[in-house]
């Protein structure tokens, strides 16, 4: 519906009831983990979808400005010497440690180590931000 009322160059379109306004600026996009032998019960999209949407390349993420990032919107005074840090540490487990596929070094791990220490900055008092948040992410996580 979005896709015909962007074509059609409509000013709204219906949306569950709801007349919702078209930014004909917008863009869809669908992202898939890729069919596979690692991806159990995932398949390929359907032809008739296919042919709506025209493939992307991808690129490495680049973790250590992502969590540079998040680091100093949360506060965090030596945000950049942190994230280095914390994306050496992910990078090195994930060459030395198992290879087991249910062990993830990626983003969404690294998101959720930083989402830990973020909540631990705000719960803690300035003095004590370094040695709780080491500690409470090594418990937690």
């Amino acid at each position: 519906m979005i896709l015909v009322a962007i074509k059609e160059k409509k000013d709204t379109v219906c949306l569950l009831g709801n007349d919702v306004k078209v930014n004909v600026n917008a863009g869809i996009f669908v992202t898939l983990n890729p069919a596979g032998r690692d991806y159990k019960g995932r398949s390929e999209l359907p032809a008739n979808l296919k042919a709506l949407f025209r493939p992307i390349a991808m690129s490495q993420p680049d973790n250590v400005c992502i969590v540079d990032a998040t680091l100093l919107a949360e506060g965090f005074n030596e945000a950049k010497t942190l994230s280095q840090k914390l994306v050496l540490t992910f990078c090195k487990s994930q060459q030395l440690l198992s290879k087991q596929r249910h062990y993830d070094w990626g983003l969404r791990s690294l998101k959720a180590v930083l989402r830990t220490a973020c909540k631990i900055l705000t719960s803690t008092a300035p003095s004590e931000h370094a040695k709780s948040t080491i500690s409470k992410v090594r418990v937690e996580t």
